[in-house]
């Protein structure tokens, strides 16, 4: 057995070092994490106990170098980074949380990683409780000076797991699946019932999700494995339509590993880029297996309310009455980028693809493939790297055949600040940019801007949202000039003919695709749901004043109102931390939202 726990130790020092870029560094033989990890686990639980502060902050790193990460257990409403000199005055404000025995979990996965002959942590992942909940999370350890073993924290994360007596389904808490006795119907079975929880007609859910996407499923079925009761309002007519109906050619551009969804993960025969289609079906089975209430082809009408009395919103929902966009026409055919399937009907023809991140950049390569003269307008910048080498090199060690299972590999992410995750993905990202060499000195040669971003993709996704392009081989046909590219000048306006631009040249055009995005969350509810409820709203996405994504997942400044948003990743991990933030509302473990805090600082808002 201790053999065995030995070799699993290594495994993970290995693919933690792989992850850092590290593997030339030797962790020393002599240190043993579970004991270091567990010593400062009793020392900072001391602390806590006696509520004793300045000890608190005592047990981080000197020089502003250490790191409390919360999820929702220091303040139950929000998350926090708080660097060394933030966590009195924050522990001041909201309280010492109770925590309780805090302790060493998965042991057999705690490791010493090397990350520099001056810098070597120890590495554990844990559990702890209080009165109402239990919690996990991950403690990284450092020394003032290696081999001086005087260890504090790096980084301390905690984060809700789950409500005392309230767990998820499952287990002892398993549902029966048949009612028996003398309440029983036999005219009524399973089937007879579940349609009937779909109509709503003896009552309201608690949550109503808008959109049926990633984000809104993985969200429904986080509720739906509490007893949550909850309806999705999705506009399409078949669950998987947010993707099924776009380009024909389209396929994921993150690795299999890190998409899964909660509790059902992909078959083993999964290929690494899900085509679309694939990915589309395989949502319409997850709504079907996991029951989630869905109605299709539905939205909400504009004017919801919410009743600060009752704490409750009034939400019409008009069935049967999806919307689509709409943009500008001219005598050819212009669409936004969403509803682009296929560029089969533009062969000989000239296209014009405005917006060079992702879905630009798949669109053109899809019209050139089916023989269109087709040109991609930049108007500013982006940053490239190719899925080849930047998505192994930026996963490497978490997400991959051979990382660690993937609820420690979440962990191992979402634990840590974005300040420490940029400081890692800077050593990465010029690993990528060497070995993308090639790509990226031909985009030059072809007059493509390249934005070099030296923090790599996940931090611009995090920070900006957008801006980037995971080649997939579209940065080949820009550099051989089978896609043209228009670069650094803004569009002034569609003219029957194609496109004109500030500088006053035009492009012809028989077909125009707007790959410029989504308007802003805020103006989408400004349209879908109100003015008042638009203005209240703080800042979604960017970066607050402690380094987290402000407004998404957590208090957006509007009374249970939660607004979602992300990739794959982000919406399986996160969809957990508001399903939780839902449940403590509803069991009355939380303030009510109106005495919340508005919103944190923001540095770097995105919208």
């Amino acid at each position: 057995m201790a053999e065995t726990a030995k070799r699993t130790n290594a495994h993970h020092e290995e693919v933690t070092q792989a992850a850092l870029h590290t593997n030339d560094v030797k962790a020393p033989a002599s240190q043993e994490p579970v004991a270091i990890s567990q010593k400062f686990l009793d020392q900072i639980q001391a602390t806590i106990t006696a509520k004793d502060i300045d000890a608190i902050v005592d047990c981080f790193m000197d020089d502003n170098q250490g790191y409390w990460r919360d999820i929702l257990c220091i303040d139950q409403t929000d998350f926090n980074t708080l660097q060394t000199n933030d966590i009195a005055g924050h522990l001041n404000k909201f309280g010492v949380p109770a925590i309780e025995n805090l302790k060493v979990t998965k042991p057999q996965s705690a490791c010493i990683v090397p990350a520099s002959a001056e810098m070597v942590w120890a590495q554990a992942f844990i559990t702890f409780e209080t009165d109402d909940i239990r919690g996990k999370g991950m403690v990284r350890l450092r020394e003032s000076k290696v081999g001086r073993g005087d260890w504090k924290a790096f980084v301390f994360f905690t984060s809700v797991d789950e409500v005392k007596g309230h767990e998820e389904f499952g287990g002892s808490r398993r549902p029966l699946g048949a009612e028996h006795g003398e309440n029983s119907d036999p005219k009524v079975n399973w089937r007879d019932r579940r349609k009937a929880s779909l109509e709503y007609k003896d009552g309201d859910p608690t949550v109503i999700i808008v959109g049926g996407g990633q984000n809104g499923l993985m969200l429904a079925a986080r509720l739906r494995m509490l007893g949550i009761n909850h309806l999705v309002i999705e506009k399409h007519g078949r669950v998987g339509d947010s993707w099924r109906k776009r380009c024909h050619s389209l396929c994921l551009h993150d690795p299999v590993h890190g998409d899964h969804l909660p509790y059902i993960p992909f078959l083993p025969g999964f290929p690494k880029s899900i085509p679309k289609d694939k990915i589309a079906n395989w949502f319409e089975s997850y709504a079907e297996s996991m029951e989630l209430n869905i109605w299709l082809n539905s939205t909400v009408e504009r004017g919801a309310k919410f009743d600060p009395q009752t704490q409750k919103w009034e939400v019409t929902v008009l069935r049967n009455n999806a919307a689509e966009k709409s943009l500008p026409q001219f005598k050819g055919d212009a669409y936004h980028s969403s509803a682009h399937q296929s560029g089969a009907k533009y062969a000989g023809k000239k296209a014009v693809v405005v917006g060079c991140c992702n879905s630009g950049h798949d669109i053109a390569a899809d019209l050139v493939e089916n023989g269109a003269d087709t040109t991609i307008v930049q108007r500013s910048w982006t940053y490239v790297m190719s899925s080849e080498h930047g998505l192994h090199e930026l996963l490497k060690g978490v997400y991959g055949e051979n990382g660690p299972p993937l609820d420690e590999a979440d962990i191992i992410l979402t634990s840590l600040p974005t300040n420490v995750l940029a400081q890692f993905q800077t050593e990465a990202t010029k690993e990528v940019t060497r070995k993308d060499k090639d790509l990226l000195d031909g985009l030059r040669k072809a007059g493509f801007k390249l934005n070099p971003y030296p923090e790599g993709l996940f931090i611009k996704y995090f920070h900006d949202g957008g801006g980037y392009y995971i080649d997939v081989g579209a940065s080949k046909m820009i550099a051989d000039g089978k896609i043209k590219i228009k670069q650094g000048v803004e569009i002034k306006k569609l003219t029957k003919d194609g496109v004109l631009f500030e500088d006053g040249t035009e492009l012809k055009a028989d077909v125009v695709v707007m790959a410029t995005g989504y308007t802003s969350q805020r103006e989408t509810i400004r349209k879908v749901i109100s003015d008042e409820v638009a203005d209240g709203l703080g800042p979604c996405w960017g970066k607050d004043a402690q380094g987290e994504i402000p407004g998404c997942w957590r208090n957006s400044g509007v009374p249970r109102f939660y607004l979602q948003s992300g990739n794959m990743f982000q919406a399986r991990c996160y969809s957990k931390w508001l399903a939780l933030q839902i449940h403590m509302c509803e069991l009355g473990l939380t303030p009510k939202q109106a005495e919340y805090p508005k919103y944190k600082e923001v540095v770097d808002p995105r919208f």
